[in-house]
């Protein structure tokens, strides 16, 4: 059933402030992470750092064998990159904050709300014919999927740990156009009473 036809949410723009303010911590945060990269030509793993200033600025640096292969920031709505990892295509900026369990939809995009049973579902049109889903279950976010019409394009599924409420144990991602999928899980959390200098969430090359 499509989720435009559940019974819609009144004011979802607040709904959506109150997602935004929810979600990620207050104070700056280092975290370590173990990755996976998979697809049709084979897998490739290691393990990673990011690094996040609220509200809306992430740093993720992956590791192989000891060296950096690809180091992406966002701040806002500006993605920027180094590296490559075999021509990985990279998520949209929101689907990237998702798997930090950050709900970070953008700016300027027309939103609506619907009630799915245990989940709260906020959609956003980002382009004519494309939409991002948020599922929202006890105020975190479950699972985002992109579609163009009824065909799923990407999809990001999270994992949330019993004992903490800011970070997600783990996240999945995946590309059905490239038949790719990205996981990560994260081992170690620190917050910081520092805020991480914002010029590291500026890479050279940027979307």
């Amino acid at each position: 059933m499509p989720i435009e036809t559940r019974p819609s949410i009144a004011n979802p723009e607040v709904l959506g402030q109150r997602l935004v303010e929810g979600t990620g911590t207050d104070g700056p945060a280092f975290l370590r992470f173990d990755w996976f990269y998979g697809d049709q030509r084979g897998d490739v793993r290691g393990d990673g750092a990011a690094r996040f200033n609220p509200a809306d600025s992430l740093r993720l640096d992956l590791f192989t064998s000891g060296e950096v292969a690809m180091a992406v920031a966002l701040a806002g709505d500006r993605l920027s990159s180094i590296g490559e990892i075999d021509d990985v295509d990279l998520p949209s900026g929101p689907m990237l904050f998702a798997m930090a369990g950050l709900f970070r939809p953008g700016a300027g995009v027309e939103l609506e709300a619907y009630d799915a049973e245990s989940d709260t579902v906020l959609v956003y049109a980002v382009e004519p014919g494309k939409k991002l889903y948020f599922f929202v279950r006890e105020g975190r976010l479950a699972r985002v999927e992109q579609r163009q019409g009824s065909r799923l394009q990407h999809r990001v599924e999270l994992t949330w740990p019993t004992d903490r409420q800011d970070w997600p144990e783990s996240a999945e991602y995946r590309d059905f156009g490239e038949r790719s999928r990205v996981r990560w899980t994260i081992r170690e959390i620190r917050v910081l009473e520092e805020r991480h200098q914002s010029d590291i969430f500026a890479l050279p090359h940027s979307d």
